[in-house]
């Protein structure tokens, strides 16, 4: 059970009301008493390290505008900060990501779902320790990639709805506010991915240093590259290095309210009764949000679950798609896409930042794609954590790309379409 320093009873029945004027149709006054509560544990898996996913189950008796007495069980979906390990949560409070979305769901985004609710599960609590969703799961919400982390078209044709729904929202906002959204909600927006003028010891140059020994030691096991190693292994770094300043706020482009973190796990589709195409998406986890090129966040999800064969088929249309559902969105708001992002930025911003979406691939996926068997005690314990990180990831890293296919397929394939076209490629 969970204790009331978690949630105090007018706390409990505040979000039972809120949830009920989010989900019914009547706004007529109704009396709601939570009768009891359980706060249980999710399985933590990789996709969950920064934060403790956990179920909240409320018994609740309703009495109805005509006295009808209603007993109803309502489930929720929570993340707190994993206060259980120590080094976890001092990691988390350098990176900054759970107040980050603390602020994104308590300023932000209630103001945006007012304009296209179809971006994000409605959020009915949050405090700087706990959130409280709507469960997604409970409306057939479920996570789309395999073990590969890969996405098809139809999958990456409903996320750039969502997508596209969350960078028109953020222009709208801004049109009705006649303020830059960084000044209206500057907490939701810091970078804390890649912040500028970071020191080395810095929790995330750290970890952007050390995937790159990853990087360079599998690199040494690719063929193709021997000839060139030696060069190849120098400007490696420094090309990795581009991400620091292109993430950042532009001053040339415009810039939107992004999600920051679009791999194939924080995006949940909705998948009808028999068939396995998707309705519609939520993006979820906006620990990492910023306000940047819209471009940032699009080409990030266009890259990190796909291939370079898919992209290479597929990219010129998805691209087009994305901009056809931003033009009707702003359209239904009276606005007009060329004032904000005319079509020649746009692809100028393809091209500008390609590079970002292999960078992000590479650091997402050398962990994010590795076998169960490797990672499944990593997250568990403190050392476990730690050789996650730090001590032990080149080690990790190096035996899952000898012994997993998929993995090994899925690097060889991100490094050599970096290497190809921005390490050899004079002209990047």
């Amino acid at each position: 059970m969970a204790t009331t320093a978690e949630l105090s009873a007018d706390a409990l029945n505040n979000l039972c009301q809120r949830y009920h004027e989010h989900n019914t149709q009547s706004t007529r006054p109704r009396t709601l008493e939570v009768l009891s509560y359980e706060h249980s544990s999710n399985a933590d898996t990789v996709a969950g390290f920064l934060g403790r996913h956990q179920f909240l189950t409320l018994k609740v008796r309703r009495i109805d505008v005509n006295g009808q007495e209603h007993y109803e069980q309502i489930r929720f979906f929570t993340k707190s900060p994993p206060l259980e390990l120590a080094s976890r949560m001092e990691y988390i409070e350098e990176f900054g990501v759970f107040k980050k979305e603390v602020a994104v769901y308590r300023e932000l985004m209630p103001e945006l779902q007012k304009i296209f609710p179809i971006i994000a599960p409605k959020c009915y609590y949050a405090d700087e320790q706990l959130l409280v969703f709507e469960h997604l799961a409970d409306q057939n919400f479920r996570m789309g990639a395999g073990r590969d982390g890969l996405l098809n078209y139809e999958h990456l044709h409903c996320i750039l709805k969502s997508l596209a729904a969350l960078h028109a929202s953020s222009i709208v906002y801004e049109a009705s506010c006649g303020r830059k959204l960084n000044e209206l909600h500057p907490e939701a927006v810091v970078e804390n991915s890649y912040p500028k003028g970071i020191s080395e010891n810095h929790v995330r140059k750290r970890n952007f240093n050390n995937g790159n020994c990853v990087f360079l030691e599998l690199i040494k096991l690719l063929p193709k590259y021997q000839e060139k190693l030696d060069y190849i292994l120098r400007e490696f770094p420094k090309r990795m290095a581009a991400i620091f300043e292109l993430v950042q706020t532009s001053d040339k482009y415009l810039n939107v309210f992004s999600h920051g973190d679009l791999w194939a796990n924080n995006i949940m589709f909705q998948y009808g009764k028999y068939g396995e195409s998707p309705l519609q998406s939520r993006l979820v986890d906006f620990q990492l949000a910023r306000y940047a090129p819209p471009m940032v966040d699009l080409i990030t999800v266009l890259t990190i679950p796909t291939s370079s064969s898919f992209r290479k088929q597929y990219l010129p249309e998805l691209l087009s798609d994305y901009y056809h559902f931003m033009a009707e969105f702003l359209k239904c708001k009276q606005l007009n896409i060329e004032s904000f992002l005319p079509r020649e930025e746009f692809y100028e911003t393809a091209e500008k930042f390609r590079i970002v979406g292999l960078i992000e691939s590479l650091l997402f996926s050398h962990l994010t794609d590795l076998p169960t068997v490797l990672t499944e005690n990593l997250t568990s314990s403190a050392n476990g954590f730690s050789d996650f990180f730090d001590a032990k990831r080149v080690e990790i890293c190096l035996e899952a790309f000898r012994t997993d296919d998929i993995y090994r397929e899925r690097l060889t394939d991100m490094l050599q379409d970096f290497i190809d076209n921005f390490v050899l490629d004079i002209s990047i």
